[in-house]
């Protein structure tokens, strides 16, 4: 009877440990993960911003915007010739912005107008625009070429494929079949652009007077 009595203690004092055990184990905390979801997370969106393809709109707002800053590059500079030089090779102007350049004929690339005083001309140019107080000055810019005055100016770029070139004249077909036929006596122009007889992809930027093209700056298509 004491035997048993010995073995039912010893069987108490082993599932006492045991439960002591099991409880300690259960009470373990895990290890901490080495990163956390907001990490990873971030990490994953970083990744695919850096890869992400410019979209086709961002693309196209990128070439707007390249072709708008072309485009506030040639103006026309409007005016009445208030004095002219003994010689001739040099004139005051009036300008419609309210201010007086002189300007010598060599400044300007082609003259085609008769100068004389209160004649009113305009000059295309290729540079910041004239006028104001913030204004480039005259020698800032590039006097193309002058013209009689008319009403309304419109600069007009079109791209095409040269179809005859010679010494002062050039013609093009344009993008969309038109013909077109150019001065182009001393216009700024791209290397390369006009180098054959015909044939050459070119992008001309121009004003019309008098039933003719005028090029303000010829360049290479691209």
């Amino acid at each position: 009877m004491e035997d048993l009595k010995k073995q039912s203690l010893a069987a108490a004092a082993a599932f006492i440990m045991a439960a002591s055990v099991l409880a300690a184990g259960c009470g373990k905390k895990e290890a901490a993960p080495t990163e956390s979801a907001a990490e990873v997370t971030s990490t994953e969106e970083s990744t695919q911003e850096s890869t992400e393809e410019p979209t086709e709109e961002s693309t196209e707002e990128s070439t707007e915007g390249d072709s708008q800053e072309e485009a506030v590059r040639y103006h026309m500079l409007q005016g009445t010739i208030v004095e002219l030089g003994a010689e001739g090779t040099v004139f005051t102007l009036q300008a419609d912005d309210g201010n007086s350049y002189d300007i010598a004929l060599t400044d300007i690339r082609d003259v085609e107008v008769e100068l004389a005083e209160e004649t009113q001309i305009a000059i295309a140019y290729i540079g910041e625009v004239l006028g104001g107080p913030e204004a480039a000055a005259l020698e800032d810019v590039t006097l193309v070429v002058a013209l009689p005055e008319q009403e309304e100016w419109t600069i007009m770029t079109e791209t095409g494929t040269t179809t005859a070139n010679a010494m002062s004249t050039f013609s093009m077909k344009t993008e969309d079949g038109r013909e077109l036929s150019f001065m182009k006596d001393n216009c700024p122009m791209e290397e390369g652009a006009l180098v054959g007889d015909s044939g050459d992809q070119v992008e001309v930027t121009y004003v019309a007077s008098q039933g003719m093209n005028f090029p303000v700056e010829i360049k290479a298509a691209r």
